[in-house]
């Protein structure tokens, strides 16, 4: 066999593996979009793999009549909880990683420690917290909840980025007269940019994906998020198969967009963070 017949061999198992890992990957979507498409009788009656007899869109219309004020509540919420994580973030990663004070080290271990607690443990002091402060009812909240929940995840992801520049970026800022603040906000940042994408991209897929914080403190269903809502669709005496597929595509819409939309930016974030320069 020559070098070429194993060359060809090789890439076709290894295309032959990522097509099958795709096709299970991609399988649940589908399985998803059919039973959207499909009568509330005909998903009781028809195998899950098999497309609807005929196209109905009344289930998309339903699950969207439910969730159209839910789905700009999580938008807010994330939004602004995600600006609130990656700037706060941002500024301890980079006093963590370059600037050396007592307790730099120790502190930075909790941080890290503090991402891989499980968040549930938190739930009844910070449920406590809320009310204390009499947010259950308010967008700000769960913008409060959720802003101390990520912020050391993006303080932890962000100092990675900031460990790959060389300090020679911030000296030579440094001796041209710039400050501190400038010097991160002007010189910093840009370099950091695809970081800071990175960064991003993960928390705001955390935040809209949560769903316990979201149940526990959302008391009032003009202030839902979105996944809570989901779950509601399920009907009462039946499973609305049509409908809960529905909304579940309508709900997994944002994060599979910012996806596709910055996901070359996302893996260049990643790339950078993993191997230093």
């Amino acid at each position: 066999m020559t070098p070429k017949h194993r060359y060809l061999i090789k890439i076709s198992l290894i295309y032959s593996i990522l097509i099958l890992f795709s096709i299970i990957w991609l399988m649940p979507f589908y399985i998803a979009l059919v039973t959207s498409l499909k009568s509330h009788r005909e998903t009781y009656v028809t195998n899950v793999l098999q497309p609807p007899s005929s196209p109905r869109i009344e289930a998309w219309i339903e699950a969207w009549s439910r969730l159209a004020r839910p789905f700009f509540n999580s938008l807010l919420i994330s939004v602004v909880s995600t600006f609130l994580c990656v700037i706060i973030g941002m500024m301890a990663g980079y006093y963590l990683v370059r600037f050396n004070f007592r307790g730099a080290q120790a502190l930075f271990f909790s941080i890290a420690v503090a991402t891989f607690i499980p968040y549930q443990i938190l739930l009844i002091p910070i449920t406590q917290l809320i009310s204390y402060l009499n947010l259950m009812r308010s967008y700000l909240g769960l913008i409060l909840t959720y802003t101390l929940l990520f912020s050391p995840w993006a303080a932890l992801i962000s100092s990675s980025f900031f460990l790959t520049i060389p300090k020679e970026f911030e000296e030579a800022a440094f001796v041209d007269g710039a400050g501190i603040l400038e010097t991160f906000l002007r010189v910093i940042i840009p370099i950091s940019l695809p970081g800071i994408i990175s960064t991003t991209i993960i928390i705001f897929m955390g935040i809209w994906n949560e769903f316990l914080f979201a149940v526990t403190l959302s008391m009032d269903p003009a202030i839902r998020p979105i996944q809570p809502e989901v779950a509601n669709l399920r009907g009462t005496t039946t499973v609305a198969w049509n409908v809960l597929m529905a909304g579940s595509i309508i709900a997994a819409l944002p994060p599979i967009l910012i996806s596709m939309i910055l996901g070359k930016y996302f893996i260049k974030g990643l790339l950078a963070g993993a191997l230093k320069r």
